[in-house]
């Protein structure tokens, strides 16, 4: 014998409309309340979904069960409330209805347990930093100030979380002095973990909240961890050290060891002129990217080698760009990467073939290294006032500090045409101060085309394509944007952008672009 399955009727129309609270225990708005319990009914037949993550209770209640019914729900609170004090359940998206999963909208219990509702309210909104875009579930919070307040060891009194337009409301505040920060609360404790969570917060020691007003804010990461060695692997060739966080640069003492870094996160040292049994103490002061400056105290031995490992003669890989499906900008110079630092180099094995036996030897000024040693630039100024040439190498033009070198090589390199670029230029809205321009691909994020300057900018040889347009106020003349420090309550570097998207097709000139910097 089978069962009968409960099913909706067929037919009739289709329920639009969102559950409505009928009851509540205590009642909205009520005063002077003194149970240990809320409830709350509704009209009909609810599904209670992510409670734990969509109930926002200002001041927190502590520990709490809960009970769900067909139309309802019951909170039984493990603690007494408050004295003379305001309330809010706010049920945001936790409430909706068994049929066709209609969210119930504002949904919320407010209540004191003395004679008054406190009526003050905090809104704004909540930006990116880095992308001007508006962000939702970021956690706004009001912590009643001390002159000792972390918002990293402490929970918020009141507080809230952004809506799908990044918009907040803390509603029913007391009257008091309060500190604000929002952050992207990743794991749900009410804490600001600066290692994962983007943050902002106001400068001065506390507002003194007697009026309703507004408080927007712009998160970024401020990451105040010092950067860490999380593995090391020897080998009898390389030392590789993997960090904790990105790097921008770095500086070795002693200055005779090579070393490269790869993936702009992991340093590697190269055997060398170092024997296998000496231990090198290495000091390497570390820019991360984050800006920050950390001294790492390293100690460097080789494995001894193994009898049984077999010596590896391949070829030492070599990369060109703009790679050969590319064409050449006026802007471009060539660069030529290398998997590890080179330790020799025949530049008269260098040439460009311009013609039928016709090729150009380069000076050693036209050759430019980077720090490490693994990548060669030829600057645009040396190279060949033609349409199309060819960049050749003779065997072994370069060896690495491994000993092994490249083989004869051969690019064809062709200029664009000029009119299939176009140019973008303008100004901020401010009479001095240094800025970080960049053109942002508005598909991918990805950062274009950047140039350093005062007020104006020029970007003269533009691919065509859709782009965002900001500028970073580089307040130090560092060159890079740097974050603040929330235990300083120091603002990271402004940035500023251009409204819209900008439409850039071949051949264009987009001038006169104004950024505000408000």
């Amino acid at each position: 014998m089978q069962c009968a399955q409960m099913a909706s009727p067929p037919g009739g129309k289709k329920d639009t409309l969102a559950p409505k609270m009928i009851s509540s225990v205590p009642l909205n708005k009520s005063k002077n309340y003194a149970g240990k319990k809320v409830e709350l009914n509704f009209n009909e037949y609810v599904n209670i979904r992510n409670l734990n993550q969509e109930l926002l209770i200002t001041p927190n209640v502590g520990t709490y069960e809960t009970r769900i019914r067909p139309t309802g729900l019951t909170l039984l609170l493990d603690s007494t409330l408050k004295q003379n004090t305001t309330y809010t359940f706010n049920f945001r998206n936790a409430v909706e209805d068994m049929s066709e999963r209609n969210i119930g909208k504002n949904i919320k219990l407010v209540f004191s347990t003395g004679s008054d509702i406190d009526s003050l309210q905090i809104s704004g909104h909540v930006k990116n930093l880095e992308t001007n875009k508006k962000l939702e579930s970021v956690l706004v919070g009001l912590y009643p100030y001390v002159d000792t307040l972390r918002i990293d060891q402490a929970k918020p009194y009141y507080f809230t979380k952004t809506d799908t337009s990044g918009n907040y409301q803390i509603e029913n505040i007391a009257a008091g002095k309060y500190y604000m920060a929002a952050f992207t609360d990743i794991n749900n404790n009410l804490i600001y973990n600066s290692n994962k969570e983007p943050v902002d917060f106001i400068t001065q020691a506390y507002i003194d909240l007697n009026k309703s007003q507004t408080q927007d804010f712009t998160i970024a990461l401020q990451n105040q961890e010092p950067i860490k060695i999380s593995k090391t692997t020897s080998t009898a060739k390389t030392v590789l050290y993997e960090l904790s966080r990105g790097v921008k640069a770095i500086e070795i003492q002693p200055k005779s060891l090579s070393y490269q870094i790869e993936n702009n996160r992991n340093l590697r040292f190269y055997v060398g002129n170092v024997e296998h049994q000496d231990t090198v103490r290495i000091m390497a002061t570390v820019t991360d990217s984050l800006n920050r400056v950390n001294t790492l105290s390293l100690k460097l031995k080789f494995r001894e080698p193994n009898k049984k490992e077999k010596i590896s003669n391949t070829p030492l890989r070599i990369e060109v760009m703009p790679a050969s499906s590319h064409l050449l900008s006026p802007e471009d110079s060539i660069v030529i990467k290398f998997p590890k630092p080179i330790a020799l180099v025949n530049t008269k094995a260098i040439a460009f073939v311009t013609g039928p036996d016709e090729e150009i030897q380069l000076p050693d000024d036209a050759f430019q290294w980077n720090k490490f040693v693994n990548e060669l630039s030829i600057q645009k100024g040396y190279l060949p006032l033609r349409t199309k040439f060819d960049l050749k190498f003779a065997k072994h033009a370069f060896v690495s500090v491994e000993k092994d070198s490249s083989q004869a090589f051969t690019q064809t390199f062709e200029f664009q045409e000029l009119e299939n670029y176009g140019s973008i230029s303008g100004k901020m809205n401010v009479d001095k101060g240094s800025f970080i321009f960049q053109l942002i691909k508005s598909d991918t994020k990805s950062l274009a085309y950047e140039q350093k300057g005062t007020n104006t900018f020029n970007f003269p040889y533009v691919e065509p394509g859709l782009y965002e347009l900001r500028a970073i106020q580089d307040r130090n003349e560092n060159g890079v944007w740097d974050l603040g420090n929330f235990r300083t309550k120091e603002k990271p570097e402004p940035i500023f952008f251009f409204p819209g998207k900008i439409k850039l097709k071949a051949n264009f000139i987009i001038t006169d672009l104004l950024i505000s910097a408000e």
